[in-house]
């Protein structure tokens, strides 16, 4: 049985009332009307002691300050578009640039900062907003939604949209997940072959690589930290691990993604999408300069991320996956966390 409740989080700085809603079940998450957030992720650890999983802040006030993206929903197009360009039906049409000379995660005021309408449906919450034409330099009016529900031991969600012309769209989970230990000491497995290579912006280059006999093979599981300090290019230019990996037989279906297992907590998360790739970030940027929930500092490599999504940059490079939405087409992905013990 899921119980869901509904609790005040306050105003933004503009004055408009946000609302967290507790949807539990036999894992529970708070989920916010803010940026269609996730603030709090609780899963059993091997004394069946539940555990909030991922970071997150205390108060709303810090969120819309939450240049990290904790937790947040991303879009209209999540990770990077190189020099804020792209071309579609014969247009160059020119985003806001948020990081360095690219476009990151939205733009300037991204999917992650706005205030999303809510309801209630079966075993979840649905979360709603319509992201006007030009928003950010996007082209097109897009309706999308975001819908988290609890099933068993596992958190759905579901990403729809609909578009009154051709656009991108490539919806993304941001949570950064700890298990209460050192994140370096979980054991990560990637069910991908390849990854896609970055230049020294954490732009693609377009070519994709294979993982073996690299520091970036997780086919089977390996510590993070394993090779999280190798003088490998591509961990040098992140300062760890932050690469789009391709997942493996990619039919368009939802299949296993990632998993992790951290030893002490005896948590698995297993990580399922149907989308043709998956982020890891170790955290790398995490600084200590921002104070998560309890006050506690949000350290470098405290989490990680592991992000569905379209490739970065891929409307600029053919031979990946396109993220194009047609109009009039229906938008419809999910990304699934599942939890186990071990």
């Amino acid at each position: 049985m899921v119980k869901i409740s509904k609790h005040s989080f306050g105003k933004t700085f503009n004055g408009i009332e946000v609302y967290n809603y507790s949807i539990k079940g036999d894992i529970e998450v708070i989920v916010s009307s803010y940026g269609a957030t996730i603030v709090s992720l609780y899963a059993p650890n091997n004394k069946g002691e539940m555990k909030d999983v991922v970071l997150g802040y205390d108060n709303l006030n810090d969120y819309e300050n939450n240049y990290k993206y904790l937790g947040a929903t991303i879009g209209r197009c999540c990770n990077r578009i190189n020099q804020g360009k792209f071309k579609l039906n014969d247009v160059i049409y020119k985003l806001a640039v948020n990081d360095g000379d690219n476009h990151l995660h939205g733009g300037i005021k991204g999917f992650n900062s706005k205030v999303w309408n809510a309801e209630e449906i079966q075993d979840g919450v649905k979360f709603s907003y319509f992201s006007k034409d030009g928003e950010e330099g996007y082209p097109g009016n897009i309706k999308v939604s975001v819908s988290y529900i609890v099933k068993d031991k596992a958190l759905q969600i579901i990403y729809e949209g609909e578009s009154d012309s051709d656009t991108l769209c490539n919806l993304t989970n941001h949570s950064y997940f700890n298990f209460g230990s050192d994140i370096l000491e979980n054991k990560l497995k990637i069910n991908a072959d390849c990854f896609t290579e970055n230049n020294e912006y954490s732009i693609p280059t377009g070519e994709v690589l294979p993982v073996e006999n690299s520091p970036m093979d997780f086919r089977s599981f390996k510590r993070i930290g394993e090779d999280i300090d190798s003088e490998y290019y591509q961990i040098k230019y992140a300062r760890g691990f932050d690469n789009n990996w391709v997942v493996r037989d990619y039919d368009g279906t939802v299949r296993d993604v990632a998993e992790v297992i951290d030893a002490i907590s005896g948590i698995k998360l297993i990580v399922c999408s149907d989308y043709p790739g998956v982020q890891f970030y170790s955290g790398n940027y995490l600084d200590g300069s921002s104070f998560g929930k309890n006050q506690v500092p949000i350290k470098n490599r405290s989490a990680f991320c592991l992000e569905c999504q379209y490739f970065p940059d891929a409307i600029n490079h053919n031979n990946f996956v396109q993220p194009i939405l047609k109009k009039g087409e229906k938008y419809c992905k999910n990304i699934i966390y599942k939890f186990e013990n071990i």
